[in-house]
């Protein structure tokens, strides 16, 4: 399926999408506020999408060292055999600036029981009081922290590392850092959902789903890289925007939820196809009707999760084509 432009956004996204903005809209001096207090109000907004689903048997945080100093993890496990287990390792979006475990609370737990594994939420630094490359490097000092290893519940072999939007982008970044690294163990599968992965607002799917009002706009993406690369910032790279990268090869096998109703949609579709392109092993579906964030309505929109389910079962699969430890 393919992206011309003419989507409608699916009648439940679109409750969704009304309640967000009418919860963002009681605040209306947003711009004005520190970043602190604006990251007050976006955990608020989205607290009641976090509410219900997956029971976990257990939840519990740790810390995993960095270079880039020690970042507080979250694990949830729905329930597996003793012994060490395959991960996703999830990244919040958020533009790089907000957003936190929290709010991705729900969509941990969803893959965690969905596709039967541990998942560990990442709680990297945001910008604009952290700047590229410290979330990057904190990302991938947990991924080498836990694919060496140090977590006697991971089987490290069996990590998968994912996110979406802004951690999407980390997740790709990550991968191309440890590549380029030459380290011995890297994932073995990255699960991207309508990342951010370039600084293109030229698109189809830019002006058609990136005006003001939108569930996400063009302001706001160009607003989201000043905060984490700096003010005036030029030639970021390809660890900063993944779809720069000249060469892609030699990556995991991945799996893109791509939404139709998204600015980044048209990004999606091309870094799906440049990592084919490639060589990787790499799957992606257009979610007609879907917008940016519409995984966090798997409440109230069957779409959410028809696409949570998706995720889950490639998850599941790739990972045990892997051989366990």
């Amino acid at each position: 399926m393919g992206l011309d432009g003419r989507g409608a956004i699916d009648p439940e996204v679109a409750v969704f999408v009304a309640r967000v903005q009418r919860d963002f809209a009681r605040h209306p001096d947003l711009a004005r506020m520190s970043f602190a207090e604006q990251r007050a109000v976006a955990e608020s907004v989205r607290a009641p999408w976090r509410q219900g689903g997956p029971v976990m048997l257990r939840t519990w945080e740790l810390t995993a060292p960095t270079e880039a100093g020690d970042v507080r993890l979250r694990l949830f496990d729905p329930g597996r055999p003793a012994g060490p287990a395959p991960v996703l390792i999830y990244l919040h979006g958020g533009g790089f600036t907000t957003f936190s475990l929290d709010t991705h609370d729900r969509l941990m737990r969803e893959y965690a029981a969905r596709a039967g594994l541990l998942v560990i939420g990442v709680d990297y630094a945001l910008s604009p009081e952290a700047r590229f490359p410290t979330a990057l490097n904190q990302v991938a000092g947990v991924l080498e922290h836990l694919l060496g290893g140090a977590e006697a519940c991971v089987d490290p072999r069996r990590v998968a590392v994912g996110g979406d939007s802004a951690g999407a982008n980390l997740a790709v970044a990550a991968c191309l850092a440890l590549r380029d690294k030459g380290a011995a163990l890297r994932p073995a599968a990255m699960l991207c959902n309508y990342g951010f992965f370039d600084a293109d607002f030229t698109t189809a799917s830019q002006r058609r789903w990136g005006d003001p009002g939108a569930m996400l706009t063009r302001e706001e993406l160009a607003g989201f890289l000043d905060n984490y690369l700096g003010r005036g910032w030029s030639a970021p790279g390809p660890l900063a925007l993944p779809a720069l990268a000249d060469d892609l090869s030699n990556l995991p096998p991945s799996f893109h939820v791509i939404a139709e109703c998204d600015p980044l949609a048209d990004g999606d579709v091309a870094m799906a196809r440049r990592l084919r392109e490639a060589g990787n092993v790499c799957d992606s579906v257009i979610y007609a009707g879907a917008t940016h964030s519409f995984l966090e309505a798997v409440s109230i929109s069957a779409l959410a999760g028809r696409a949570l389910g998706d995720g889950a079962a490639w998850l599941r699969r790739t990972l045990a084509a892997v051989p366990a430890v």
